[in-house]
């Protein structure tokens, strides 16, 4: 069976960028629909390679010199050059599985440079996103008051947190720890749905994160609302909360909303390869 996330269109909130706008959140039902073949492309086509330090990644740079696109970030606080390089290899396998073809990740004065023929700068920021994804159970929801309550936050895993949430008005949550940690997930792949939903995001989990989520979904069915309602956490911000109404234990969930092929292939290639281990920001 597949748990899907999400359904309808979601304005994205702060941070929440197409990928994370393409995402419903809120208070939408679990639609449970049996197993099937995927489709199309499974987020991991391409054959772009990262390449080694070989020029130093000089200040702001962002642009286009001999038909390649470049953009260079920088971490958002001081990091080790094992730290660099460590996220440098998550942006290559990211690149790979975008389909960047003959990408280029170099690290070199305390920064990270990527460049792509013909790629956009939009899609080399995605290469770029932390994409830490956690699963928390919702304890309280209530209207935000003030924009100044939705900026994205991140907090300990072992301790609750604030976050907010925009699905046409804004949403404040109070959440639990977290339940399924993002390091739980095997594979993440897109491709169309066989419904007629569009493009859509397939997440398996590990055997460990079939078993802690299976226990999640058994503790929540017997809540009453809005505590029976399960956030799935993207960076800070709440990308879905939907009710849950029965145990669910083979370990498959589906995202689904009003993705295009780019953004659904970009968050399976960011939740494929995993978080980065730390949050740059672009330089300039």
């Amino acid at each position: 069976m597949i748990f899907r996330l999400g359904t309808g269109r979601a304005a994205g909130a702060g941070r929440a960028r197409r990928v994370r706008g393409a995402v419903a959140a809120g208070t939408a039902l679990l639609a449970l629909t049996a197993c099937g073949g995927s489709s199309g492309n499974d987020g991991r086509s391409g054959d772009g390679s990262g390449g080694s330090a070989s020029k130093a990644a000089g200040g702001a740079t962002a642009g286009s010199s001999a038909d390649r696109t470049s953009l260079t970030f920088r971490p958002a606080a001081g990091q080790s050059a094992a730290g660099l390089k460590s996220t440098a290899d998550l942006m290559r396998h990211r690149a790979t599985a975008m389909g960047l073809r003959d990408a280029r990740v170099d690290v070199a004065g305390g920064a990270i440079t990527v460049s792509a023929p013909g790629a956009s700068r939009e899609k080399l920021t995605g290469l770029g996103e932390q994409a830490r994804l956690d699963f928390r159970p919702v304890r309280t929801q209530a209207p935000a008051t003030a924009k100044a309550q939705c900026s994205a936050a991140e907090g300990p895993s072992a301790k609750p947190l604030t976050a907010c949430a925009t699905n046409g008005a804004d949403v404040r949550y109070t959440l639990g720890p977290v339940a399924v940690p993002g390091t739980d997930v095997s594979t993440a792949r897109s491709h169309l749905s066989k419904y007629g939903t569009g493009w859509v995001v397939d997440i398996t989990f590990t055997a460990a994160g079939t078993r802690r989520f299976a226990d999640l979904t058994a503790e929540l069915v017997t809540q009453a609302p809005p505590a029976n309602q399960l956030a799935m956490v993207l960076d800070g911000t709440v990308i879905s909360a939907p009710s849950v109404s029965q145990k669910l234990t083979d370990g498959r969930v589906q995202i689904s909303g009003d993705f295009t092929r780019a953004a659904a292939e970009e968050l399976a290639a960011q939740l494929s390869a995993g978080a980065l281990p730390m949050r740059l920001r672009v330089s300039g």
